[in-house]
């Protein structure tokens, strides 16, 4: 009823994840991702993404996810790169060489997703 008379384009569902996880051990509820993709006419969003798994991402995709929201995961792999080399280079003052370390790193992690999520 929801999706119908709000007219929403796509619908954010709870399963299990939530926003800003930090560590990857969400468990997601399978069985009503099911039914919900099943019962509703919108593409699905998985929001808290960067907490579930890969084996739990790609089962998600399969059963209906259609949008995942990773931005946290994005964020921990820059965040962790440019503390690497600033670590490792206390003396660095020139942003361009730590933040083109920490967009490597961040494109990585997408690279990985992509896979992750294309299974």
């Amino acid at each position: 009823a929801f999706v119908a008379d709000s007219g929403v384009d796509a619908l954010a569902v709870a399963i299990g994840s939530s926003h800003a996880m930090t560590t990857r051990t969400a468990a997601l509820d399978h069985d009503r991702l099911k039914r919900l993709a099943a019962a509703l006419g919108v593409p699905l969003v998985l929001h808290g993404s960067s907490g579930v798994p890969d084996d739990e991402l790609t089962a998600a995709v399969a059963g209906g996810i259609a949008k995942v929201n990773v931005g946290t995961a994005l964020n921990i792999a820059m965040t962790g790169a440019i503390r690497e080399f600033l670590a490792a280079h206390p003396e660095a003052v020139d942003s361009r060489k730590y933040l083109s370390v920490g967009r490597e790193a961040m494109a990585g992690t997408v690279a990985r997703l992509i896979r992750v999520l294309s299974a």
